[in-house]
């Protein structure tokens, strides 16, 4: 019996319809998370085709395990970061893939669940780990940095204009010992940050702090450098951002494996000979209609990018 998942999957028609080309295909859901995606992509494989899934969240993992089982599918579940899927690919016997897909960030599932610290909505002590038993927590992290690395993380993953203020305000509840809890960390923002702009600059450094918690980019640049070597000829990626930071990253990546020529332009005529390994299925990014953000408000931010091998 299929339960009600915890999670609404972004953009899944227009996901699934541009990633499945082949029935019989593998396909890798890097980010499975509650398998919204791939649930229904194994609606239109034969019995040849496979979904292989990873995730960091074993609690959403056990929850895919039990609805995927009920389909009769031909899967494979692994609890571990995407950036190691090459490996993985390689103990499994894989060659070539129909397919890639990543759903970047977190789930409404994780944010919602106040026991993992990713929402400032719930007093939770301060993990934000999307794997709760590897690497350092947050409350970790913070209290043991100083007010330079605090104001560039910020910064960096997350543009907020008011990053000096509020990695001071940060820094003196840790020397309070006062940055223990998610609500620690939100009055210490409350403290820094005018009221007109306070749920923008509390989202932005829950984000920054999450994503460094979690090396979020970083995961997504070496998992993309991999993945021109794994997907078959007419096989597609599909990748699901959700801000400007990883965003940024997928176009970069999509555009500079479509060129045909990187020849200076001052050059009459191209001698670089490069080969384009990707095409762009869409040269701007697919976003959510008014009725699905009206349905689930997170899905607002969501922009769905898809190339095919060539």
């Amino acid at each position: 019996m299929i339960e009600k998942s915890p999670h609404n999957p972004v953009l899944l028609n227009e996901t699934v319809s541009r990633l499945l080309t082949n029935p019989n295909g593998i396909y890798l859901d890097c980010t499975i998370g509650y398998g919204g995606h791939s649930l229904a992509i194994v609606k239109n494989l034969t019995s040849y085709g496979k979904i292989i899934g990873i995730d960091l969240d074993p609690y959403a993992l056990d929850y895919t395990e039990r609805q995927l089982a009920a389909t009769q599918a031909s899967y494979s579940l692994h609890h571990e970061n995407y950036r190691e899927y090459p490996k993985l690919l390689q103990n499994l016997g894989i060659k070539k893939l129909a397919g890639m897909l990543f759903d970047l960030g977190s789930s409404s599932s994780q944010v919602d669940s106040g026991h993992r610290g990713f929402s400032f909505r719930y007093d939770a002590p301060l993990d934000m780990r999307f794997n709760p038993g590897s690497g350092i927590s947050a409350a970790e992290y913070l209290n043991t940095s100083d007010v330079d690395e605090i104001g560039s993380v910020i910064y960096k993953y997350s543009e907020e204009r008011y990053y000096k203020k509020i990695a001071r305000s940060i820094y003196q509840c840790v020397k309070k010992n006062e940055m223990n809890t998610t609500f620690d960390l939100k009055r210490a923002i409350e403290k820094s940050v005018n009221q007109r702009f306070l749920t923008k600059s509390l989202s932005r450094v829950f984000q920054a702090i999450r994503i460094k918690i979690n090396d979020e980019l970083n995961s997504i640049q070496e998992s993309l450098k991999s993945s021109m070597q794994w997907l078959e000829v007419g096989g597609r990626i599909a990748i699901i951002s959700f801000h400007s930071l990883e965003d940024r990253i997928v176009k970069k990546f999509f555009l500079n494996n479509a060129m045909s020529c990187i020849c200076p332009r001052e050059y009459p005529k191209c001698i670089c000979s490069t080969v384009p390994t990707l095409k762009i299925l869409n040269r701007k990014p697919i976003c959510p209609d008014q009725r699905e953000v009206d349905i689930n408000s997170r899905a607002r931010s969501a922009k769905l990018r898809v190339a095919e091998r060539i």
